[in-house]
């Protein structure tokens, strides 16, 4: 079973390990989070978050608010989520209560969308759970997580539809470099960074179907999708546009 009474004993822990990790004290970590516009997170502060100490009835003095969480992974520069659910390092991160202490795995992946909330059961079988929220009349939590995590999972296909665009951009530019225009090691190059554009581009239609707000693009690729007529709502994709290396602007 493991030591950590709730997710803030959990973080403290990994502050703690991180920042002696890096060789620093708690001065230099709090002389750190003021840098970062977080002058409250003092040294003793810290010294209360590391240490967990109890009040009376037991419970901690110091716990960690998602504000501090971040501060602290900035300051690590730790990945948040890794402060919380420290992959290869525990077995079980301790809350909600009702998780009855899942993998971090888990509890990571369900964090960023990828698996609906879940508990530990009596044989140590982790299970979603599939109860109502806020008693049985209320709304199946199983309906409720797959629409708020539609985000999540568009996000995912987005950076997934980016990065094989960029691979095959460049790829497309190191032929046109390596052998020329109108080699078939060009149009072949060509041919695939089309069809990565166009994957990309349903991609980014559904996320304007959606209603999502659509990040800036490198307009090359703007003005590719939209000679090709593969955006639906060319207007609704912003451009991003480079700063030559003699603009100090």
């Amino acid at each position: 079973m493991h030591s950590h009474e709730i997710l803030s004993d959990l973080v403290a822990e990994q502050i703690r390990m991180h920042r002696t990790r890096l060789g620093l004290n708690r001065e230099q970590l709090a002389e750190e989070c003021a840098r970062l516009g977080a002058p409250e997170l003092t040294y003793a502060a810290i010294t209360n978050i590391e240490t967990g100490r109890r009040d009376k009835e037991g419970k901690r003095r110091r716990e960690v608010s998602v504000d501090e969480l971040m501060t602290f992974a900035y300051a690590l520069s730790v990945p948040p989520l890794l402060l919380a659910f420290p992959l290869g390092s525990v077995d079980r991160v301790p809350s909600p209560a009702r998780w009855g202490g899942l993998h971090p795995h888990y509890a990571w992946r369900w964090a960023t969308g990828e698996v609906p909330p879940a508990f530990r059961d009596a044989d140590g079988q982790t299970r979603a759970d599939d109860s109502n929220i806020g008693g049985e009349d209320g709304p199946d939590r199983m309906e409720v997580w797959q629409k708020v995590s539609v985000p999540a999972e568009v996000y995912r296909s987005l950076q997934a539809a980016q990065a094989a665009l960029q691979k095959a951009t460049g790829q497309q530019n190191f032929a046109r470099e390596r052998h020329g225009e109108g080699t078939p090691e060009t149009r072949k190059a060509r041919a695939d960074y089309l069809d990565r554009l166009e994957q990309f581009a349903v991609v980014l239609n559904e996320m304007i179907d959606l209603g999502f707000r659509v990040p800036a693009y490198d307009g090359r690729w703007v003005e590719d999708m939209r000679e090709f007529g593969l955006l639906e709502r060319p207007e609704a994709v912003p451009v991003y546009k480079r700063k030559d290396k003699g603009d100090r602007g």
